[in-house]
């Protein structure tokens, strides 16, 4: 039996009850928290344009597009809400890029039209979370070499994998299901900054819920998708570089979402996180502030995104810029929705305060030594002549598992989001009906209820 077989195989048999309870914990958070980042990102100008777009397209009313609470085909709200999912880059990330937004608008889609439950959306959810996981630690990431965006790459057959679950396809479905999200697989970092990359885990959903829906249909695909030599791992991913049967055979052996999944602070790329984490440390510790600052030097990765723009020009960009990160946390204390605007862009302090920092880029042979994982460290030197030095490892970032943020922050940040396109009264149903996901006992009425306008 082949990679593919495998898989399949783990899809169907694989129930709620086989899942540890701390793994769902972590999922039922991190789809909580995208419910809010999906309808903050719902008044977006990407996600103004999205919906639009999708309104006239005129699709059959089957799923609702938030917040607007108007309805199109599953598909197309899987699209929508996707897309607006990601267009503030403030959804959870970990893994294959960000997992959560390229699986849950999908079955929330998907759950709606067929009234399922949250028990069923949060079964869903890891499993396909889990095929993602086990794709991305057999590849190390080596998809983001070649210049792939790996929500967009990987997450195509992890939210295949999700929504055949919850639409219980059975193996051979499942394996045709796969077969087409394999040549869906596409993304390019070279879009970071710009409204592609939300667009990215929008079309994400939108095809993973259109390659189970053919496949249920009878549509057909190459049936070793994932092993074939011309096939997913090797055209996509690269050659040589995975052991796929010892991967498939030890799906969920350990499971791994309860570790991976990371809930953001910051609404801006991941690779921002330790940094602004380990600078907003030395200004607590040390009280300063962006006039005490004389020289403010970053350490970064050879191949890291948030060095794609050392001049931003946009909102967009500034998320994918680790200067002006650090020049607006220095300047405002703080890193939030309103950071990245046009005026904030344009602001003249941070424009300012950011010819004061310096990226140092590490050499591939010294990141090789030091391990990306272990941090990158921050250093303030100031006019008096202190200098400050600290590192926050990947794994230590405040909303990972390890330094977890809280569920109370979790609900707040939730509540802040949804307070952008719902009342007072909306905020409060929200945060009543989805913080405990396993107790909707009707995505279709919950929804209709909570989500919408």
């Amino acid at each position: 039996m082949g990679a593919t077989d495998t898989i399949a195989n783990w899809i169907v048999n694989t129930t709620y009850e086989d899942i540890p309870p701390e793994a769902i914990r972590v999922a039922n958070e991190s789809c909580f928290d995208v419910i809010g980042v999906i309808l903050a990102g719902s008044a977006q100008p990407a996600g103004e344009i999205i919906k639009k777009y999708v309104t006239d397209q005129g699709a059959a009313p089957q799923a609702t597009v938030l917040s607007t609470g108007e309805q199109s085909s599953v598909a197309n709200a899987a699209f929508a809400n996707g897309t607006m999912g990601h267009a503030l880059d403030f959804d959870d990330f970990g893994g294959f890029g960000h997992p959560t937004v390229a699986i849950f608008p999908a079955l929330l889609a998907i759950g709606e039209h067929s009234g399922a439950t949250g028990r069923d959306l949060l079964e869903a959810y890891v499993v396909g979370c889990e095929v993602g996981l086990a794709l991305q630690h057999a590849t190390k990431y080596k998809q983001m070499d070649k210049g792939f965006h790996s929500t967009a790459v990987i997450g195509r057959l992890a939210c295949t994998a999700a929504c055949a679950k919850l639409m219980k396809l059975d193996h051979d479905q499942i394996v045709m299901a796969l077969g087409m999200a394999g040549s869906m697989a596409s993304g390019l970092i070279h879009n970071f900054g710009t409204m592609t990359k939300p667009l990215h885990a929008g079309m994400t959903c939108r095809d993973g819920v259109t390659a189970a829906q053919l496949a249920q249909r009878g549509f057909t695909a190459g049936d070793q998708v994932i092993e074939h030599p011309f096939g997913f791992a090797t055209t996509v991913l690269g050659e040589g570089i995975y052991d796929l049967d010892e991967m498939a055979d030890n799906l969920g052996k350990p499971y791994r979402v309860q570790d991976a999944l990371m809930i953001k602070k910051y609404p801006c790329c991941g690779g921002n996180h330790a940094m602004l984490d380990s600078l907003f440390s030395l200004m607590r510790d040390n009280d300063f502030t962006y006039e005490d600052v004389a020289d403010a030097e970053v350490d970064q990765s050879y191949y890291s995104v948030v060095m794609l723009y050392q001049d931003p020009d946009d909102e967009l960009k500034g998320k994918f810029s680790a200067k002006y990160n650090v020049a607006a946390a220095l300047v405002d204390g703080e890193v939030a929705v309103d950071t990245f605007t046009k005026d904030k862009i344009a602001d003249p302090t941070i424009n300012e305060t950011m010819g004061k920092v310096r990226t140092r880029v590490m050499a591939k042979s010294e990141e090789m030594l030091t391990r990306s994982e272990d941090g990158h460290k921050v250093k303030i030197t100031l006019k008096d002549g202190r200098v400050f030095e600290h590192v926050t490892a990947r794994a230590d970032i405040l909303g990972s598992q390890k330094n977890p943020w809280g569920f109370d922050n979790i609900k707040a940040k939730f509540q802040e989001n949804v307070a952008l396109v719902l009342s007072e009264q909306g905020v409060e149903d929200a945060v009543n009906a989805w913080s405990d996901i396993l107790q909707v006992s009707d995505v279709s009425g919950t929804i209709s209820k909570t989500l919408s306008n």
